[in-house]
């Protein structure tokens, strides 16, 4: 299966109470690492995309390690577009399952086709909430390393939010 998910879609229904512009930053982060918590146990595969007003060009980073790919797309084609060309590449290039997170209708509409499955991000957030329930009442859930703090030392954690916050 692969996940194409409508980034600020699906942060903004988690949000409920709106996204400030100064927690945009950490609220994006948090659905990112959601997201490659939730499909590292799938072994899926994720895209998620998010609008960007300033590039020029539409850019997309796998995350290291992972099957999740984060993309922003261009000033000129908002992220709704971009999950349809998304959705039509996917399509042509492989015989996987396509699942389309968004509330966006245009989104959906255009996922009405064999092969893909729209899901509302309430629902997407649903499972994710469900398998990190079931995650915190694992047995096994102390001897499970999933996230950076887990995986590196203070000081190195501390140099790295100095960086992402730009004082370092």
């Amino acid at each position: 299966m692969i996940y194409i998910i409508d980034g600020y879609n699906v942060a903004h229904v988690k949000e409920s109470g709106g996204i400030t512009k100064g927690d945009l930053e950490d609220k994006r982060q948090e659905l990112v690492e959601a997201v490659i918590s939730y499909i590292a146990t799938t072994g899926d595969e994720a895209i998620i995309v998010f609008d960007s007003t300033c590039a020029e060009t539409t850019e997309c980073h796998k995350v290291p390690n992972t099957s999740v790919t984060v993309c922003y797309s261009s000033s000129s084609m908002i992220a709704d577009i971009f999950i349809g060309k998304l959705v039509q590449e996917k399509l042509a290039s492989t015989d996987a399952d396509i699942r389309v997170v968004s509330a966006d209708w245009e989104v959906q509409k255009g996922a009405l086709m064999k092969r893909v499955e729209r899901m509302p991000p309430r629902n997407f957030l649903a499972e994710i909430k469900k398998f990190e329930k079931k995650l915190a009442f694992s047995p096994e859930k102390d001897k499970m390393r999933w996230k950076l703090e887990h995986k590196v030392d203070v000081e190195t954690l501390r140099k790295l939010e100095e960086m992402r916050r730009g004082r370092g």
